[in-house]
């Protein structure tokens, strides 16, 4: 039986539902026999066409089936309230070039928000109270970054690698350039990966032709967790998933 995941980026079991904006054949094939449920966020005309379609920039999971979309994702929010999710809305709509684009590019993992705080919709700071906020220069944090555990996290961005150091975390920083964004030079290690268990990652094409390979490897297996891959093709950034129940 599915139930709500407690802490948003850390699942206790098994994913079984999720928000992915993509059409990639593969990567939905790959969720299907995974037996996850996937909830399409729709397209966002109002932004750069090369993210649109990413579950990052639309949605923002809270925690005990509590979800913060943006407000023009109205076919998703009577999705998510039929099934029984507690539903907000941005105050503004997620629109134009950076920094209005980001106001629901966030991480939340165990007591800490990070992020452009300053940037952030007012019902992100309003919501996630009283979280300790990590203030980064990174305005696409979510993309960033990949939850491993309660106080570990994967990222290709140097200030979110610092700042969380300063706060405790245990972090590895990856270079950027080995995940395609279509229409950019590079994608982000959050927008190509997810947790679909407590214990494995999933990552959308071939982390093995990263070439921080072996480093990823060895981060993951020292917190316990293992990988599978979509497919053989290289990683690819498609907005990530954002994880909503799982099988205890």
């Amino acid at each position: 039986m599915s139930s709500f995941i407690k802490n948003p980026n850390l699942p206790e079991g098994k994913v079984s539902t999720v928000i992915c904006g993509t059409d990639d054949k593969s990567i939905l094939s790959f969720l299907k026999k995974q037996n996850i449920s996937v909830l399409k966020n729709v397209k966002n005309p109002c932004i750069d066409p090369c993210v649109s379609t990413h579950a990052d920039m639309a949605a923002l999971y809270l925690g005990d089936g509590h979800i913060l979309l943006d407000k023009k994702q109205i076919q998703l929010k009577s999705e998510l309230s039929e099934l029984g999710y507690r539903v907000s809305e941005t105050a503004e709509e997620i629109k134009g070039s950076y920094p209005g684009d980001i106001k629901l590019n966030f991480t939340l993992v165990t007591d800490f928000i990070m992020g452009r705080i300053s940037d952030a919709d007012v019902k992100v700071v309003e919501l996630t109270e009283p979280k300790k906020k990590i203030n980064v220069r990174q305005g696409y944090c979510k993309c960033s970054t990949l939850v491993v555990g309660e106080n570990s996290i994967i990222t290709d961005d140097a200030s979110i690698h610092r700042k969380v150091l300063e706060n405790g975390f245990d972090s590895l920083l990856i270079s950027k350039g080995d995940i395609c964004l279509d229409g950019h030079g590079y994608g982000f290690i959050g927008g190509a990966s997810g947790k679909i268990d407590k214990d494995t990652v999933v990552f959308f094409g071939d982390v093995t032709k990263h070439s921080d390979f072996q480093s990823i490897r060895a981060f993951l297996t020292k917190y316990g967790c293992s990988y599978v891959c979509t497919d053989d093709s290289q990683l690819r950034d498609i907005g990530g998933i954002v994880a909503l129940k799982e099988i205890l």
